[in-house]
This record gives structure tokens, C-alpha cells and sequence, in this order.
């Protein structure tokens, strides 16, 4: 297991992290101007999969991260390395007290290196402070490594579903102050 150094600058706002390899990289909220390069990093994510539904439809809610995420009072954020965008995840606000983790993506050099626990620590924090007490997801189920790191992250299997033609497992976890 690589070893990741992190530094903190306004806390809550900006994570920088360090890997054994020194790569850095920093989350920040979504700004428009990386719009570009996180629809990209979607969509290679999902390459290969049919999702039974058209593009615009699949990313109705990265065209419009404001309305979808921001506003209604949850949080988008991206993981730069330098200037090149490395991560992306975010968490749209159910209810009160509960929301979905949706978008979470890392760099297919990048995978296994530390960074998705990184951001999902982040996020959850985020969404602690934010007096989120319950995170859910759905993955798909063709996606063991995916499967395997939400896991391993607390979450705990609540059903199967489907996003699109796509068949999805269901994922929830209750957050408490220090995620682990």
C-alpha cells in the first residue's frame, strides 16, 4: 500500500495530497471552466457500457452542476494535479439529513493509488458538516473493484437497481464526525 502524505489549506475547502510517487493533487469545487475535461473523464469512465439511455440524458446533471448539485445545497468537487483533472465526485442533497454520492471518477492510471479514498473522505466530510447523516450510492455490478472500495469504505449493500440498462447495486452508509 502506497503511503499519502495530505496537506490541509482552508481546511474544508481545498485537500492537497501527496503519494509516495510525490504526485499532488488538490479538490477544489467545480468551476466551468474544467467542463471540458471532467466530460471526459465521465466519459471515459463509462466507455464500454450500455447504458440504454442517450448522452444527454446520461449527463443531464454534469451539464448543469449548479442547479443540480450546488444549489439544493450539496457539493461537486474535482481533483486537480497541477492543471490536468484527475478526479471529479459529488453529492446531491436528498433530504435534510441524507444524500447521493453520484459522479465519483479517477484517472484510469490513477486507480489503486489512493486518490478515490481521498475524495471520498472529503466528500464525506463535506457532507458531515453540511448536517448530511446518511450517504447513498448505486454502482454497477459489473464493477467488482468498485463494488470492493465502497466496502471497504463502510458502505453497506442495500439493494440492487438499475441505471438505465445498466444493473446497479445499491449502497448506503451513516456518517459520523471522523469518516473512516
Amino acid at each position: 500500500m502506497r503511503r499519502l502524505k495530505l496537506f490541509l489549506r482552508k481546511p474544508g475547502l481545498t485537500l492537497m495530497a501527496q503519494s509516495s510517487r510525490c504526485h499532488r493533487v488538490h479538490f477544489v469545487r467545480y468551476d466551468l471552466k474544467h467542463q471540458e475535461a471532467m466530460l471526459a473523464l465521465h466519459r471515459s469512465a463509462i466507455e464500454g457500457f450500455e447504458l440504454g439511455m442517450t448522452q444527454q440524458q446520461d449527463e443531464a446533471d454534469l451539464m448543469a452542476i449548479e442547479e443540480a448539485y450546488l444549489l439544493p445545497g450539496g457539493e461537486f468537487l474535482l481533483g486537480l494535479m497541477g492543471e490536468r483533472l484527475i478526479a471529479m465526485g459529488g453529492f446531491k442533497r436528498k433530504s435534510k439529513d441524507s444524500a447521493e454520492l453520484r459522479r465519483m471518477r479517477i484517472a484510469r492510471e490513477l486507480q489503486g493509488q489512493g486518490y478515490g479514498s481521498l475524495l471520498l473522505h472529503e466528500l464525506e466530510h463535506r457532507a458531515f458538516q453540511a448536517g448530511i447523516r446518511t450517504l447513498c450510492l448505486d454502482t454497477a455490478l459489473r464493477r467488482p473493484l468498485t463494488l470492493k472500495f465502497y466496502r471497504k469504505h463502510g458502505y453497506q449493500e442495500t439493494g440492487r437497481s438499475f441505471y438505465g440498462a445498466v444493473e446497479t447495486a445499491q449502497f448506503a452508509k451513516t456518517l459520523t464526525e471522523n469518516p473512516r
